[in-house]
């Protein structure tokens, strides 16, 4: 993961996600830059020309849903600032990712991160870490 972390906590466990069940949600969605951010890295998590298999049927460790989020009356800032606050926090768990930030500028730098945790292994299923 680049830029590394402040801080990391990393597990063995391994989640599959089905490309087209994992729903991206925020408290903010109607701030454009979030809501342009969510459709900018779909096709990044997953590569449209790549046909991907489906994690197996048993599975119950698969990843459903992702959401960015700022707690409290969440503003739309349109510009960076020199003193934007980028921290973030993500978490990961059996089902639910959860992006937490105080502006717009911290969840973009989890959506990146998370971004750079999905990959897709040699029988083609997308996998998080």
């Amino acid at each position: 993961v680049w830029p590394h972390p402040q801080q990391i906590t990393i597990s063995n466990d391994v989640l599959y996600i089905r490309p087209h069940d994992l729903k991206i949600d925020s408290n903010i969605r109607s701030c454009d830059i979030i809501a342009k951010a969510i459709q900018r890295y779909e096709p990044i998590f997953f590569p449209p020309k790549l046909a991907m298999n489906l994690p197996p049927s048993s599975a119950n460790n698969i990843l459903q849903s992702l959401t960015l989020n700022i707690p409290g009356n969440a503003q739309c800032e349109q510009y960076i600032q020199q003193n934007s606050n980028e921290s973030y926090t993500l978490t990961i768990s059996r089902q639910i990712a959860n992006v937490e930030a105080t502006t717009v500028w911290g969840l973009l730098r989890g959506l990146e991160t998370f971004s750079q945790l999905i990959y897709i292994d040699q029988q083609n299923y997308v996998r998080s870490l």
